[in-house]
This record gives C-alpha cells, structure tokens and sequence, in this order.
C-alpha cells in the first residue's frame, strides 16, 4: 500500500509575504541543523538525535496488525519488539511480542524503522543503527562509528526465520517487493555519492547484489527522495538534485536501470519535495513543488505551486512538458503527497493554510477538490482505502483524527472525521490502510516530555469510521 507522511506548519495564512519569511527562516534554521548533524565522514548521513519514540505498523493481511515499539529497561537502554495484534484485539505473540532488537541507549543509538508485510501474515522489519561488530573500523578520516542497517524477517507465527546486516545508513525508505521480500535504499561509507537500492528476497538473499543499483545519491534528505514498488519486483524512484531538479528512476524485478543511466528529467530548476504514485500499469504520477523565483531577489523564492507529471513504464513523458498545473495562485500551496486512486489517476493533498485534497484522472484533469481542514491543522500520513478513495490522518480541533474519502471526495466519517486520541502528548504517529476493507490502522507514542519512557498504542478503525479497539486504542508497553 502506498503511505506518506509529512508535517505541515499549523500556523501558515495563504499569500502572507511574512509567513513566506517564516518558513524561508525555518528551511535556513532545518539547513543550518541538518549540517550540524551530519556525519564529518564520506557518509552523510542525517542523525535522528531526539528520543526514538516511534512505532512502525503493517497489516497482518488477515484484519490485524504488526507493530514495532519500544520497552524501557532503564533510563539509558531500551527494547525493540514486535507485536502481531489479531482482528478483536488481542496479543498474538504473548504479553511482550517478540524481541527484534536490545540494548539501545536513550538518545540517537537507533535511527530509522520500517515493517514491510510480507504477504503472509508475517513482516520484513529493518532498522539502522550505529554498528558494534568489530571488524568494520573507521575509514581514513571517519569521524563516527558506520552505521549499519538490519533487515529481519519474522513469520505469522512470531518466529525469526533470517537476519541480515548490511553496511550503511538507511535513506528513510523502504517497500514491498511483492513476493515477501522488501527494496530498501542505503549508502555506504566508501561510496556516500551513489544511492544503492537493495532488494531482499523471501528467503533473505541479495537477488541484485551486496550494492544493489547503483545511482546518483543526491543530499540524502528524506523530503528529496521518494519511492514506490511497481508492483512487478522492482521499484520506481523520484529525487531532488543538487541544483533543484526532479529526476525519475524505474529499476525492474532483475535489478536493471530502465529510465536513462542518469535518471529521467521530469522538471529542471526550481522544484521540491518530488513524492511518487504508481499508475497501475508499470508507470508512475510525480507530483512536486514549484518555487518561484523572484525577480529582485536571486535564489530567493517568492511564491509556491503545485505540479504534477505522468511517466509510462518505458519512461515516457505523457503530460505537457512542464508538468500538469495542480494548484497555482497567490494562496501559495506546499507540501504536496499523493497516492494512487486505482484508476491510472491520483489524489493529491497539499496545504495552503488549509489542508486540500484533490483528484486528478489518468489525464491530470481535476476531478474534484475538498478541503479537509477548514482552518489548518497538520497532516501526518495519507494511504489509499483499496477502493479508489483515500484515508488521511491529521491533527485538528484538539484531537488526532482519521478520514476516509469516497472515490468521488465525499466525506464518509462525518464532517470532521474520526477522532482517534486527544492530541495531549500525542506523537509518531503511523497509519497504514487495513486491507481490502476500508478501514486503518493506527499506531502512536505518548509521552510528556521528549525524552521521558514513552507508550505505545495501537488503534483499529472499520470502513464506517468506529473505533474498535476501545475508546483509547490498546497500550502494548506491559
């Protein structure tokens, strides 16, 4: 399924030449901080420096979940488990689940977390973390101990049928490969310009290499890169250059580059935040930033748009040659995320002090456009529903709210959606569609301070927008 997750500022007013200063301010206040903690090795990697109080979730294929979250044994040294949770609630994997991962310190020992399901009632889970193994040492001029990414695949019955380490820091992403495996992408140590996309099989093996395709790695940031099973084993890929342009990429289930050595041009200059939707057909809908130059300020932007281009799975450029024209104007629309409607088309949402969705046909036509939040709020994933509508998950009005949307744009879970938790201490949130059903599952850490022991939870929510899992989810810290 495809999941997106953004943070969108609560406090943005539409075409404020001030509020264009206060986001430019923060993107130099996010540079400045990101530079700051980059490894002073060849592989930059982004350090993750705030408490891990996050959860990964995946459907269980059968009307339940999996979810990784953390146990605390001390003040400084935590537990990772993994908990399959059945239809009605209950614990699958006894009162704790099962341990995936131990020992880590309270701070930035552990980076990244993904659970990718693997088709079967079990989970492909990876993580990234600094290595302990003896034998990699430093590299001329290594600063920092590599970081290491950890692949594991646990079976429907909680058992761990492989483990796998690779060498590396994770870029952020990871997906299905379709056949039980996942695609992942990292870089190493010895290569920190090439962007290594690595595909792990069922059975644990490495069907296109210890490197995997190579590409062209480009800033490493989580907003520049994006990527998509294509639903046949292999995998589509959008980034941001270094000179602001948006390249595709498609390699097959065989590990072969498809779309030009060097990626295909979607959009040259001026352009950010690329995220990707598949077509259905091998394909791929791109939708981006645009920012505006202004005219009196060089480098500087004065203004935002959206676009949106459409590639065939021969990497061929269907739309007109900038790109479809999705939102335009003075109300200065930003972060945009899509996912695909089933129908070679997409829907798209972005925010313009108001959090908008709208529909565009296998044509880039708007079909229809629906405001979600009338006055702002912050968006934190958005999935398909598996029936050409979407779900989103969203802060507003006090609360942490889910919301399913019809094919047509209808609002089915009431006017302001389903509330999941009060926002109060409320974060990390991961929602992933149920299936087939049109329901969500969500899980979520809560905790008053950064740094303090945090709890996880659990929530499930059916196609009509009830809450089944009570009224407060389920807590799976014993």
């Amino acid at each position: 399924m495809d999941l997106r997750t953004v943070r969108l500022p609560s406090d943005r007013k539409p075409g404020s030449a001030i509020v264009r200063g206060k986001v430019m301010a923060q993107r130099i206040i996010a540079s400045v901080l990101i530079v700051a903690m980059m490894f002073g090795t060849a592989c930059t990697c982004l350090l993750t420096v705030s408490s891990v109080d996050r959860s990964a979730i995946t459907s269980d294929g059968s009307g339940g979940a999996m979810v990784i979250y953390e146990i605390y044994k001390s003040q400084d040294e935590r537990d990772f488990f993994i908990q399959r949770v059945g239809p009605d609630g209950d614990f699958l994997w006894g009162d704790k689940g099962k341990l995936i991962d131990s020992g880590y310190k309270n701070g930035s020992s552990l980076f990244e977390l993904f659970a990718v399901s693997d088709g079967s009632g079990g989970a492909v889970v990876i993580w990234s973390a600094y290595s302990s193994r003896p034998d990699w040492k430093l590299a001329p001029g290594q600063r920092e101990t590599p970081r290491v990414t950890h692949i594991a695949k646990i079976d429907s019955e909680g058992d761990i049928n492989w483990e796998r380490e690779l060498q590396g820091c994770l870029e952020l992403k990871a997906v299905t490969d379709n056949f039980g495996g996942a695609i992942i992408t990292t870089s190493y140590a010895n290569s920190a310009q090439r962007l290594h996309v690595i595909k792990i099989d069922s059975e644990g093996n490495l069907p296109w290499g210890q490197e995997g395709a190579s590409l062209a790695r480009y800033n490493g940031s989580s907003g520049r890169l994006d990527i998509i099973s294509d639903s046949s084993g292999g995998v589509i890929l959008v980034q941001q250059t270094d000179d602001n342009s948006i390249i595709a990429q498609r390699i097959n289930q065989e590990g072969s580059i498809l779309w030009h050595e060097d990626g295909l041009l979607i959009s040259a200059l001026h352009q950010e935040e690329p995220r990707v939707a598949g077509d259905g057909s091998g394909g791929a809908i791109i939708v981006w930033q645009h920012m505006i130059p202004c005219e009196d300020q060089k480098g500087a932007s004065c203004g935002e748009d959206i676009y949106a281009q459409k590639v065939s799975a021969e990497g061929n450029i269907l739309w007109q040659p900038d790109g479809m024209p999705i939102r335009t104007g003075p109300s200065n629309p930003t972060s945009p995320e899509i996912v695909t409607d089933g129908a070679g088309g997409a829907i798209i949402l972005f925010d313009e002090g108001i959090i908008y969705e709208q529909r565009i046909n296998a044509d880039g036509h708007t079909i229809w456009s629906e405001a979600i939040q009338e006055t702002g709020g912050s968006l934190y994933s958005i999935t398909t529903d598996g029936f050409g509508g979407v779900i989103i998950d969203w802060r507003g009005g006090g609360a942490e709210r889910v919301q399913r949307l019809d094919a047509m744009g209808k609002k089915l879970w009431g006017p302001n959606g389903t509330p999941v938790v009060n926002s109060q201490g409320w974060r990390s949130p991961s929602a992933i569609s149920e299936g087939d059903s049109g329901g969500v599952l969500i899980s979520w850490t809560a905790g008053k301070h950064m740094h303090d022991a945090t709890l996880s939870y659990v929530q499930k929510v059916d196609a009509q927008g009830n809450r089944l899992w009570g009224d407060e989810g389920i807590r799976l810290n014993p």
